[in-house]
């Protein structure tokens, strides 16, 4: 019979508890078995952790290196037009070489290349420290699961040959038992199969004696490998060690923190230029424009004035600057004009929360100097 056909055909009458009798009693490999499925429950939540371990790792890599591209790239810059109509960056006469100052979103003390420094560190530290003996562990348990196959193996095939050995027992328990009746005939046959018991003996010997040594085996690398689960603890102690460490060091390499401020305009002694020399300081300065009608409009003055203090349909009145329908860029006629409103519009109500996003800090009075 071969070794193959023996395991499977003892396999199957232990599993259906067939043959062998009700005194026959399976070579126990219980420990083994406890051991190791136990040990399956943790190798599963390892694996799990490992899988989110090496995700965290990744992520982390993603955002310094985001974070790295991201500050280092320059800040938008507000444009102004100046009095020869060229659109030009505020500080431009600032910069060096007469160009335009382009400043990272990172500012001028970001460090770029050690955010660079610290995701290749932590990620070597977490494979080397963490990520490694994990792996280590679960090939070691795999290395057992082979060896326990094999011992399962050794464990059917003993039991085989213990079946065979008792079959031949009983075989020559009944010739020797009628030996008065077969005589020569019936000595000879039972000495060949006393021969062949002997045979199937030392097989059997030999079986137990490796299984004996294999299952001694596998308990001392179960052992072992059961030993090593307290150390997951530590290591996830590590991983977030390791991951603050980074961040940490992450949050200094971005450098000193400061309130966005758009740049202070570059003009001389604080005199505006281009479109902020035509934006009235004061309402008083706004009506005073308004009012102020160029020299060669003087003597239409009163005939526009009495046109537009004519009543419309719904008897309000007309009115217009005389300067803005005067002047030649006014893109506005008289019967553009619209009728002036009979009662007072209430102001609109003053908007909270994150609606404003923070006007106090970009009001014109609180503009401050950029890095």
């Amino acid at each position: 019979m071969g070794a193959g056909w023996r395991r499977f055909s003892e396999q199957a009458k232990q599993k259906w508890h067939l043959g062998g009798g009700p005194d026959f009693v399976a070579t126990p490999n219980t420990r083994n078995e406890m051991m190791l499925q136990e040990a399956g429950e943790f190798a599963s939540h390892l694996k799990k952790i490992e899988k989110d371990i090496r995700g965290l790792k990744n992520a982390t890599e993603n955002i310094l290196l985001s974070t790295k591209a991201v500050l280092s790239a320059p800040l938008p810059r507000v444009y102004e037009e100046t009095q020869g109509g060229k659109v030009v960056p505020l500080n431009a006469s600032n910069a060096h070489g007469g160009g335009a100052l382009l400043l990272p979103i990172g500012g001028t003390d970001f460090n770029a290349e050690e955010l660079a420094k610290i995701s290749k560190e932590t990620s070597k530290k977490l494979e080397s420290e963490v990520l490694a003996p994990m792996e280590r562990w679960m090939n070691a348990y795999a290395l057992v699961q082979n060896r326990m196959n094999k011992l399962e193996s050794l464990r059917l095939e003993v039991d085989s040959r213990r079946r065979t050995v008792g079959r031949l027992g009983k075989k020559v328990d009944m010739q020797r038992a009628r030996l008065p009746q077969t005589r020569a005939k019936g000595e000879y046959e039972m000495e060949n199969t006393i021969k062949v018991l002997q045979h199937k003996e030392s097989k059997l010997s030999a079986c137990r004696q490796s299984f004996k040594e294999h299952e001694a085996l596998v308990y001392h690398q179960l052992t072992n490998l059961i030993r090593d689960t307290v150390w997951l603890k530590s290591y996830l102690s590590a991983v977030l060690r390791v991951q603050t460490e980074a961040f940490q060091a992450a949050n200094v390499a971005l450098g000193q923190m400061r309130t966005a401020a758009l740049p202070a305009p570059s003009d001389m002694a604080g005199v505006p230029t281009g479109v902020a020399a035509s934006i009235p300081s004061t309402p008083e300065a706004l009506t005073s424009g308004r009012d102020a009608t160029p020299p060669h409009l003087q003597a239409n003055m009163n005939d526009v004035t009495r046109k537009l203090q004519r009543k419309d349909i719904n008897g309000g009145s007309m009115a217009v600057s005389a300067s803005a329908l005067g002047s030649k860029d006014s893109l506005y006629t008289i019967q553009d004009a619209p009728a002036a409103p009979q009662h007072r519009i209430p102001a609109a109500p003053s908007q909270g929360g994150y609606d404003r996003y923070g006007e106090q800090a970009y009001g014109r009075s609180a503009v401050q100097a950029a890095w």
